[in-house]
């Protein structure tokens, strides 16, 4: 597909590539340059938790705390089981 730059800058991204992507109308977007192209993409979204979510991840008095050897193991775990 082509579309062309306007005498102000702007640019106009085929319906497709938006329907595909999910940008709709107010989209921010994030412009870098490389190897001589431009690249658009949108920022990742965030995940908000709410604090229920949460609160079992937050420290408490008399609990013990996990090593590193325990967290990489945990998210180690974790992976393997998201991505087989």
């Amino acid at each position: 597909m082509k579309t062309k730059v306007s005498s102000k800058g702007q640019v106009v991204i085929p319906k497709a590539y938006r329907q595909k992507l999910g940008w709709e109308a107010g989209t921010e977007l994030e412009v870098c340059e490389e190897a001589g192209q431009l690249v658009l993409q949108a920022p990742a979204k965030k995940k908000k938790y709410s604090i229920r979510e949460v609160a079992g991840i937050l420290h408490r008095p008399g609990m013990k705390a996990s090593t590193l050897e325990e967290m990489d193991e945990a998210i180690g775990k974790a992976i393997k089981e998201k991505w087989g």
